[in-house]
């Protein structure tokens, strides 16, 4: 029988994941030469025009929520001025902006690695299983790529770490805070609010439950208000752009219906009409799959997305507060929206990266290795296969891309079994934890 990590043991790992984050992130920024060429320019000139004075949305716009803005600001503070370019070597200040950005990036990261370890303190893991989790997330720069460094993503993937374990500390209050603050940068952690209120619900009261859930959505709400009064319609479009995005050609819907159509048109079948619009079918550029085919298909698998997130609400009301199921309801409501919703960019498998680590028993295991062969397959795949797959779409990258999205299925389907009871053998149970608010 394994004996849980001590706080002394779960100290060391910690600061090994934090080396190795180091490492990793040095090993992969060395590498990613035009890493700036992509959407890091685009963050640069909306930090550079904050510094300027500009007041978001009201004097230019910006797709994201208002949350993201530090992420962008703060780089602008530390680069030289100049202006934001798509090749780094050309301009000094661009260079050290998607430096500054890294840098910021890879410190979330290290946030992330400490929010998990005490996570992993609530849920009495053994030494093994912290070690695993721990390196997990130190090492997703080297599994998912200069993405990790070039995309904001890891903002909201630490509060919401963050939140998950001052919820599982007893910490209810402040988890509240930090979720209302992770919603306001991506709304993804939108999904964990109802299973935060029914676990504090459960162990606390309701009173503390109302206060959990109303402090998330003050959070939002204290975050958005200032940009809704001085610009209502271009704040509200920042949200209503991430809600009507169109369908994506890596998400599985979409990969599904390109792959039928390429595997009809070599059969002689025809074409099914399944095709790709690169200016994006929503209120935002993206590489959008147009036709019925897609149409159905996305709605099928929003369907089932759905009915997955709302069955995992509604078993969240019975039985005792349980830390080990709350973190296997987070980790199974955010993988059904990727494995199955309309939208999935490469970055958003970061979402999962603090979460799945955290479920305990061969199941958790086995989760762990198939998130971990996810990052690495999706590193491959963009952007070199992914320029491929949208010019030429040839069956060599669709058909990677299925897999890909295949074992994003796969992965869903573990966290689903991993909600059921497990035996003595399986998991230990934390039914117990530390109590208490914020």
């Amino acid at each position: 029988m394994q004996r849980d990590a001590t706080r002394r043991d779960l100290t060391i790992l910690t600061a090994a994941a934090l080396v190795l984050l180091s490492v990793s992130s040095t090993v992969v920024w060395s590498r990613a030469n035009d890493a700036s060429s992509w959407d890091v320019p685009l963050y640069h000139s909306f930090g550079d025009r904050m510094e300027a004075g500009e007041t978001p949305y009201r004097d230019f716009r910006v797709e994201y929520p208002p949350g993201s803005l530090a992420a962008f600001l703060l780089p602008s503070l530390v680069a030289g001025d100049g202006e934001p370019v798509y090749e780094p070597a050309l301009n000094e200040p661009a260079r050290d902006y998607a430096r500054s950005f890294a840098f910021l990036m890879t410190l979330l990261l290290g946030a992330t690695v400490v929010c998990t370890a005490i996570a992993l303190a609530a849920l009495g893991a053994s030494r093994a299983r912290a070690a695993t989790a721990l390196a997990l997330v130190a090492s997703t720069p080297i599994l998912l790529g200069e993405l990790v460094l070039t995309r904001f993503d890891a903002l909201p993937v630490a509060l919401t770490a963050g939140a998950l374990a001052a919820l599982l500390h007893g910490r209810s209050r402040l988890g509240g805070a930090l979720l209302g603050l992770a919603i306001a940068v991506k709304l993804y952690p939108l999904l964990l609010v109802p299973l935060a209120g029914l676990y504090v619900l459960r162990r606390s009261g309701r009173r503390e439950a109302s206060l959990t859930v109303g402090l998330a959505a003050a959070t939002v709400a204290a975050t958005l208000l200032p940009f809704v009064v001085l610009a209502p319609s271009e704040t509200w479009f920042s949200i209503r752009a991430q809600l009507t995005r169109g369908l994506h050609v890596e998400s599985l819907p979409g990969s599904l219906a390109l792959a039928l159509d390429s595997a009809a048109d070599k059969l002689g079948l025809g074409s099914l009409g399944a095709g790709i619009d690169e200016g994006g079918t929503g209120e935002v550029r993206s590489a959008d799959v147009t036709g019925t085919l897609g149409e159905v298909l996305g709605l099928a698998g929003g369907l089932v997305a759905v009915a997955i997130v709302l069955s995992v609400w509604l078993a969240a009301r019975r039985g005792p507060p349980d830390p080990a199921r709350l973190v296997a309801d987070v980790a199974t409501v955010v993988a059904a929206q990727l494995a199955l919703g309309r939208v999935l960019s490469p970055q958003f498998l970061l979402w999962l990266v603090p979460l799945v680590p955290l479920v305990a028993g061969r199941r958790g295991r086995d989760a762990i290795a198939v998130l971990a062969a996810a990052l690495v397959l999706t590193q491959v795949w963009f952007p070199a296969l992914y320029r491929d797959f949208v010019n030429e779409r040839e069956i060599l990258e669709t058909g990677y891309l299925v897999l890909r999205n295949g074992l994003l299925l796969v992965l869903l389907g573990l966290l689903v079994l991993a909600r059921s009871p497990t035996s003595p053998t399986d998991a230990k149970s934390t039914n117990a934890g530390p109590t208490g608010t914020a």
